[in-house]
């Protein structure tokens, strides 16, 4: 398995998604980067397997949400796919 950068499915309020794949292109996990500013809010990152959602923290700045959605990707032992493959 492998996590690619899906950017082709990033908008609104998601700013940055990758999607855990296996060798026949299934999604086994999800990762989301989202923001809230537009209500007011602040920056949250989410991860999904099996519709169960897991939130990973609420962030002040954009910066800190996609420095907690690294740490995710290298804790989950699963190479990561070049940033620029969508």
């Amino acid at each position: 398995m492998r996590w690619k950068r899906r950017r082709d499915l990033e908008g609104g309020k998601e700013l940055g998604i990758w999607l855990l794949v296996d060798v026949d292109g299934s999604v086994d996990r999800e990762l989301y980067v989202e923001t809230h500013e537009y209500r007011g809010g602040n920056f949250d990152v989410y991860t999904t397997a099996d519709d169960e959602w897991n939130h990973e923290g609420e962030f002040d700045s954009v910066e800190q949400a996609f420095t907690r959605a690294r740490e995710v990707l290298e804790e989950s032992s699963h190479p990561v796919d070049d940033e620029t493959t969508s």
